[in-house]
């Protein structure tokens, strides 16, 4: 009591109920809960940032690539071996109508780390979310008037796959259901089908920058030299005895 006769709180030493109850609050599993929380939010903000940026920063050079008089035949193989390199499956080759087109190619983004086909880290996470692929085509275009091609041009196009009729029950994934429906039956859409959903520009300036430098490598290397036996007249000599 206090000469007043009123009680005090401030000598007897005790804390507030409310103050008391709100230290209490703070525990350190609240606290390591509260750090977690924040450093969840910044990585995912950073990610979306790193993502918006990655969307916008693929050099999206020129798509075609040019091919010198009388190059034709050159141009054609290293278009074809530059494919190979990227690992596309090659499924036309019509040297006639200049055309080069490869089968749809599968990629994972994110959890195939060896795969270079995608040239930004928007289309890495695309790639991993969805069930996307690729398909290449080249065609090999004339100059008015000239005999043979003078430009390549790649086309890359990306296509989505859906699955349509799977249900995922919300509480566990392993009891998936999958239900056929006869019309999408008929139009050949199920169980599953592609969609083209857009362009790869950034792949495909990579793949006309790809065959022009290999173009450019088989232009540069010096004549093979005749071997001394074939050049040797005493090996003709004994060639045509």
């Amino acid at each position: 009591m206090g000469s007043d006769g009123i009680a005090t709180r401030g000598n007897t030493g005790k804390v507030p109920g409310g103050a008391a109850r709100r230290q209490n609050a703070l525990t350190p599993d609240t606290l390591g809960l509260m750090k977690l929380c924040c450093n969840t939010v910044q990585v995912t903000v950073l990610l979306m940032a790193a993502l918006h940026l990655g969307g916008c920063s693929a050099s999206q050079g020129p798509t075609t690539f040019e091919i010198a008089p009388g190059q034709y035949a050159r141009a054609f193989d290293a278009a074809r071996e530059t494919l190979r390199d990227q690992y596309f499956s090659i499924d036309r080759v019509d040297y006639e109508s200049g055309v080069i087109s490869t089968l749809p190619k599968e990629s994972a983004g994110l959890a195939t780390p060896w795969d270079d086909d995608q040239s930004t880290l928007r289309q890495e996470w695309e790639d991993f979310a969805a069930d996307q692929r690729r398909q290449v085509r080249i065609v090999f275009e004339h100059a008015p008037g000239a005999t043979e091609p003078s430009v390549g041009r790649v086309t890359v196009v990306i296509e989505r796959r859906y699955r349509p009729g799977v249900r995922v029950p919300p509480k566990s994934a392993r009891t998936l259901t999958l239900t056929q429906d006869p019309a999408l039956g008929q139009r050949a859409m199920w169980p599953t089908y592609e969609v083209p959903i857009e362009e790869d520009r950034a792949l495909a300036s990579r793949l006309a920058g790809a065959i022009s430098r290999r173009l450019n490598d088989v232009a540069t290397e010096p004549p093979a030299q005749p071997s001394q036996a074939a050049s040797s007249p005493s090996a003709s000599v004994r060639g045509e005895n």
